[in-house]
């Protein structure tokens, strides 16, 4: 446990959470000005955010590869957004998937996707679809819209009795 202890895991380790706090700062304050600056709509502000933060992370590995080869500092360069990506797979999923309630999905991706548990439980919501509100006429098909009844033709209303 003397690992712990030496001034350069504690320093890399202070950078780190630094890199990732400014990343997470600015690529929120990026999804937010780009958002309002283009009107975009809330998802696209979402993918952003997910961009930016992917983004800043990668460059944020540069001084912690200074002192190697090129190709180390590719691989340290691709190594962040590779596992952001993973990291946000339940919320690209969600709005891949035009799920009404992705920014539940993301928040909680976000909020508890560090713990296994919780990334497991965010994609799970993805495919788990809100019930339909009342009854409806018709259901959705590979092929198209069809009629709940077995007939396939329309339902008719109930005619009113005639007077006489």
């Amino acid at each position: 446990m003397s690992s712990f202890n030496d001034p350069a895991f504690l320093e890399l380790l202070s950078t780190l959470a630094l890199s990732i706090g400014v990343s997470l700062i600015l690529a929120g304050a990026l999804a937010a000005w780009s958002g309002r600056l283009l009107e975009l709509a809330p998802e696209h502000k979402l993918w952003a955010f997910i961009v930016g933060f992917a983004f800043l992370c990668s460059l944020s590995t540069l001084p912690m590869s200074e002192h190697g080869t090129w190709s180390d500092t590719v691989y340290l360069a691709l190594f962040p957004p590779l596992v952001i990506f993973i990291y946000f797979l339940p919320t690209a999923a969600a709005i891949s998937g035009r799920h009404p309630n992705f920014a539940s999905i993301f928040i909680m991706n976000l909020i508890f996707g560090w713990t296994v548990a919780g990334w497991i439980r965010a994609l799970y919501w993805v495919f788990q679809r809100p019930a339909m509100v009342g009854d409806t006429n018709f259901r959705v098909t590979p092929f198209g819209v069809a009629p709940n009844n077995k007939s396939g033709t329309r339902p008719t209303a109930p005619r009113p009795p005639v007077a006489s």
